[in-house]
């Protein structure tokens, strides 16, 4: 499956993730959210934010914790 913006194809798997994560940016996580019926806010994009600070920084997607759960809640308030 693959899908287009400003003229650049976008790979993505059966599932509808990107083949390749360092296609990842802002247009292509609202294209993918508006696919999914989703608006983001401001409040989705700072989870985004974070889940992909945390990635770049640890090369692993954050566990759901208490910890990380209050690390969020604290970057986001």
């Amino acid at each position: 499956m693959a899908f287009e913006i400003n003229g650049k194809t976008y790979e993505t798997d059966e599932e509808g993730y990107l083949a390749n994560l360092s296609d990842w940016n802002t247009d292509v996580a609202g294209r993918m959210a508006t696919e999914d019926d989703c608006d983001l806010s401001e409040n989705h994009w700072e989870v985004i934010k974070f889940l992909r600070d945390y990635y770049e920084e640890y090369q692993i997607a954050p566990a759901r914790s208490e910890e990380h759960t209050s690390e969020l809640q604290s970057r986001t308030n």
